[in-house]
């Protein structure tokens, strides 16, 4: 080898063993936490606010936990179990084999104000999976009511059927309401539900989706500690636009007017 290639071996050797050691000392802001994840070295479970490194032993309690890190590039990544610890329900991991990227979705705009089908052009199987829109949604509370009009809410159901174990479950909401106390579930979602619209005796598939519910008082949480970690500050525009991007990449769809009043809510108590 000719001093000219070894020069640039060596180079790129030291950049490769200096990328490497960055990332295993890069340090992590947990953002958002469900369920129980412990770090096995200290004993504690992980909180919204705390920090996290690359290489970090881990015990989730369940195969459901997942939490949300933002890196010191501010790129948002999920920390959960890998499909592969579901075959033997392995719940201990290294952090860096549970870090997946956080994927940007489009902040689509669905509900009254964003989206008016179902009430200018009324409800039918088409306007309701337009308003869905994508294959998450998820309710802000423990309650929430679909934007149709008295009149289509009189003539249609809502059906939702899904799989809890080995049993099929349906849920039929006359007035469109998805409420968390009358859906059976395992923590706080329904992973595979189909949606339906019954008008009578008559069913008509819709999508199929997954539905959760997050307390408002949790989404509070972590948009104290996504700003923090951003270093934004104050009710404008920025701030907003990065609390609803947020939302849509890590919850999917929620309803444009519900999380509207979720952030006014969040800047009122501030």
């Amino acid at each position: 080898m000719n001093t000219k290639k070894l020069v640039i071996s060596i180079v790129c050797s030291v950049l490769i063993a200096t990328a490497a050691v960055a990332q295993e000392t890069e340090i992590f802001d947990i953002i958002s936490a469900s369920g129980k994840i412990i770090d096995k070295r200290s004993g504690k479970e992980l909180q919204v606010g705390d920090k996290i490194s690359f290489q970090t032993e881990l015990e989730f309690g369940s195969l459901n936990d997942r939490a949300v890190l933002l890196n010191s590039e501010k790129a948002k990544y999920f920390l959960e179990l890998p499909k592969s610890s579901f075959v033997n329900s392995q719940l201990t991991i290294a952090s860096n084999q549970a870090l997946s990227p956080v994927k940007n979705r489009p902040a689509l705009i669905t509900g009254t104000r964003g989206n008016p089908t179902m009430v200018t052009n009324g409800l039918s199987p088409q306007t309701l999976k337009e308003y869905f829109k994508i294959d998450t949604f998820t309710v802000v509370g423990s309650k929430f009511t679909l934007p149709v009009t008295t009149q289509d809410a009189r003539k249609y159901d809502l059906l939702l059927r899904y799989e809890i174990g080995i049993k099929v479950e349906e849920y039929v909401s006359t007035d469109f309401s998805i409420v968390k106390n009358d859906l059976k579930m395992e923590g706080n979602s329904i992973t595979e539900c189909y949606v339906l619209l019954k008008e009578g005796d008559k069913t008509v598939p819709v999508t199929q989706l997954s539905i959760f519910f997050v307390e408002k008082t949790q989404l509070f949480s972590e948009f104290d500690s996504l700003l923090k970690a951003l270093n934004q500050r104050g009710n404008n525009n920025r701030t907003r636009d990065i609390l609803i991007q947020y939302c849509t990449d890590v919850y999917g769809m929620i309803d444009r007017s519900a999380l509207e009043t979720t952030i006014n809510d969040f800047f009122a108590s501030h």
